[in-house]
């Protein structure tokens, strides 16, 4: 992250959040948290081999506060791995990201509502609680599949010069969970505009978003995992569960570069450090 850009809210704080919602809506799922140098092209598969069910990805964005607007930058090199993968069948992956109706950027301390758009102000501690109201983190939370996104971005956006890319700038001065106003921020010819962090998980657990590639696992008699059927929009594959975990990519370890500056190791495809959850649903929790 450059000097002088702070994100609107942590992402460790919305990790945070979302595994607490998750962990309760599917008590049975499983979750995972790659670490640094898991790469999630690897862990998908190997997560939809655990049993039958629904499998996808999470890419957890936060915002850039400037001022008295919210920047959501994307990381375009990630973004087009995730479209086109090196082998295998289409990903399962969705970007989450924040609304904030807040100015400035909150710290990870506990604290009371922001207010100014000058330096930083703590996070209130109850924004994970639903029955704080509007103000509950799953309203001004939105789900976008990888695909949408790549469509919403500027024209260009994938030329091989290019790292990051605007997705949206977001003013502040809306409403406590009101609805930002898509068709400005996104343009009016999007046909699929993003999701509420709850409606969202509705319509997985009913086979969709129709916009999205998703992943289900079948058993065969004995109850064992057998194959992956693949729904991309109108367009669906089923994958042998050896067909799926049978890839070379599988087991390469992502490239790895140094930061001569901080002296560390950076994984290639951690963006910002942004955080991915990996889901799988059991099929007792789908419709």
């Amino acid at each position: 992250m450059a000097i002088g850009r702070k994100r609107s809210i942590p992402e460790k704080t919305l990790e945070h959040w979302t595994s607490i919602y998750l962990s309760n809506r599917f008590p049975n799922g499983a979750l995972w948290w790659p670490t640094v140098g898991e790469d999630v092209l690897a862990e998908l598969p190997r997560l939809a081999a655990s049993g039958p069910g629904k499998t996808l990805a999470l890419e957890l964005k936060t915002t850039m506060a400037r001022g008295t607007d919210h920047v959501l930058e994307i990381d375009t090199q990630q973004l087009g791995r995730y479209l086109k993968p090196p082998g295998g069948p289409p990903l399962p992956v969705y970007y989450v990201f924040p609304t904030p109706h807040w100015t400035g950027p909150l710290t990870s301390r506990s604290g009371t509502s922001p207010a100014t758009p000058t330096g930083s102000s703590a996070a209130p501690p109850a924004w994970w609680r639903q029955r704080v109201g509007p103000a509950w983190f799953g309203d001004w939370l939105y789900v976008m599949s990888a695909r949408s996104v790549a469509a919403a971005l500027p024209s260009g956006w994938n030329a091989p010069h290019r790292t990051r890319a605007t997705l949206f700038t977001l003013n502040s001065s809306h409403l406590v969970g009101g609805v930002p106003a898509w068709a400005s921020l996104l343009g009016t010819s999007m046909s699929w505009r993003p999701m509420r962090w709850k409606w969202f998980w509705t319509v997985v657990t009913r086979c969709g978003p129709r916009d999205g590639v998703r992943w289900r696992t079948f058993a065969d008699e004995a109850g064992r995992p057998e194959r992956v059927l693949v729904l991309d929009g109108d367009q669906e594959s089923i994958w042998s569960m050896g067909e799926l975990l049978d890839q070379p990519w599988l087991e390469r370890r992502p490239e790895r570069s140094v930061n001569a500056d901080a002296g560390v190791e950076n994984d290639a495809d951690t963006g910002d450090g942004e955080e991915r959850l990996l889901l799988h649903i059991p099929e007792s929790a789908l419709h």
